[in-house]
């Protein structure tokens, strides 16, 4: 039987909870729902707001200082921007979006518990070097610049390494740092001049947000609010908050750079011909001509070396595709994630969650969606159903690249699952020891006891023989140091 932990138990008995929340289940939610995210104009404006706000000033920044490779200056001409993540997907709203509102809504957005509040999310946005295009293919007959190494390391096909190609056609690793490094000093010149002292740029900001955000239209920005940008993973974060209040946050986003393969990848390959009901074939054709990506995103801590393929490009498209049923169902999941998971369970992010929903969509009949059976309470109960079996199991694939689990258990639970294996083995053996001398006690004067040492056959490794106790008036013992498969042939060949 599969070890669960405790926690685990916790998680799944909280999810069980969801399955009988009236406030998952009420029509009032599906109403309140559709405020969480912004509509096809209104997502137009926040866009372009965002655009005038910091999208142009970096891209600008980013097309106007090359990108230093192995001491040769490498240039930007054409940066494309991708915006991803959930407000780009649907699957929430932006903090600084601005709008008229109504008295009532107006008390509504200030209600912590509002689906537009809890929704709420950062402005994530890829900015992607067109012109640093890498070859996957191998081997590079377009002789592009940059290589792709894959990673044949099972359950880490995502990550690779990147190789530049010098003249002498030799090799040198393109470092994710040195990524991270560059758009990180890109973002704080366009924002701040000096001693942390904010630009133009900077200045108008911050007084955007002090007029749309605060309501306020007079006094000075910089004694209101402040500007923090920090280097966050492989993603640049800047917030805009209140002074002295870092908690208060009005404005969020995340910049991340990318650079684009030349084809899609071969860890891939399987999710082009999968078996699936969602989506159809047309549509997995058409997202699997589209660009992927790699960015700078260690496989671990202190990691320099590996880059992580990024299908963020199909997934904003994917989102598109659902069905209006389909996307209220995940909505409402991922409501219950932010009021009762997100903060007891910070390891499970809505990423895990996102991921479990596509694989059960590609279970579900698309006639559904357009029926009213099944009800929108047995498709939510199917849906936790699924996400109850990935945790369980302890095995979340990567939803483009199966072979990946994006729930790898932890060093902890090894650790005390490989302590309950032992133990479990050495019961056995002792076991089967005393069964064989017909022995009923042990450290008597009638029978001899036996002192057990395991070892691992394949090691190598010398070890420093312990201390013997001095047991002269205890009964004589015969010390008998084996391997398991050892004992295993002595007792059963006899």
């Amino acid at each position: 039987m599969e070890f669960i932990s405790t926690r685990t138990q916790q998680l799944l008995a909280i999810l069980d909870l969801a399955k009988r929340s009236l406030s998952l289940r009420t029509n009032n939610t599906s109403s309140r729902l559709g405020t969480a995210v912004l509509g096809k104009d209104e997502l137009e404006s926040f866009l372009q707001d965002a655009w005038n706000l910091y999208v142009n000033a970096i891209k600008s920044g980013l097309e106007e200082n090359c990108l230093i490779i192995q001491d040769t200056c490498v240039p930007n001409k054409n940066v494309f921007i991708l915006n991803t993540g959930s407000i780009a997907e649907k699957f929430g709203g932006p903090r600084h979006f601005n709008s008229k509102v109504e008295p009532l809504e107006s008390y509504e957005q200030e209600d912590p518990k509002h689906p537009k509040e809890l929704l709420k999310s950062d402005h994530d946005l890829m900015f992607v070097l067109e012109d640093l295009v890498i070859c996957n293919q191998l081997p590079n007959v377009t002789n592009l610049r940059l290589e792709i190494e894959p990673n044949c390391s099972p359950g880490f096909e995502h990550f690779v390494q990147i190789y530049s190609i010098n003249q002498d056609k030799s090799k040198t690793p393109l470092k994710n740092t040195l990524a991270n490094k560059y758009i990180s000093s890109i973002v704080n010149n366009a924002f701040f001049e000096g001693l942390r002292v904010p630009t133009s740029l900077g200045k108008r900001l911050k007084k955007f947000v002090q007029k749309n955000m605060l309501g306020i239209r007079c006094g000075n920005p910089n004694d209101l609010t402040e500007i923090n940008i920090v280097q966050e993973g492989p993603s640049v974060n800047m917030k805009v908050t209140m002074r002295n209040r870092p908690d208060s946050i009005l404005l969020d986003c995340d910049f991340l750079l990318a650079l684009p393969l030349e084809s899609w990848p071969q860890a891939a390959d399987e999710w082009v011909t999968r078996t699936r009901k969602w989506p159809s074939q047309d549509d997995v054709k058409e997202l699997s001509s589209g660009n992927c990506y790699v960015v700078p995103k260690p496989k671990f801590e202190g990691d320099e070396n590996f880059w992580r393929i990024s299908f963020s490009n199909q997934e904003v498209e994917l989102a598109k595709k659902l069905p209006k049923r389909a996307r209220n169902i995940y909505l409402r999941l991922k409501l219950f994630y932010k009021q009762r998971i997100k903060y007891e369970y910070p390891e499970f992010r809505s990423y895990h969650m996102k991921t479990a929903f596509y694989w059960w969509m590609e279970e579900q009949d698309m006639a559904e969606w357009e029926a009213t059976q099944p009800t929108r309470e047995e498709l939510l109960d199917s849906l936790i159903q699924k996400l109850q079996s990935f945790i369980t199991a302890g095995h979340l694939p990567h939803y483009f690249i199966r072979t990946v689990n994006l729930l790898p258990a932890s060093s902890a639970l090894e650790r005390f699952r490989l302590v309950n294996h032992v133990t479990q083995a050495s019961k056995a053996w002792i076991k089967l020891i005393r069964k064989r001398a017909q022995t009923v006690t042990v450290n008597s004067v009638e029978v001899e006891s036996y002192s057990i040492k395991f070892r691992r056959q394949e090691s190598k490794i010398s070890k420093r023989e312990p201390q013997k106790l001095d047991r002269s008036f205890s009964v004589p013992q015969r010390e008998r140091s084996f391997s398991l498969k050892g004992a295993r042939d002595r007792f059963f060949t006899r």
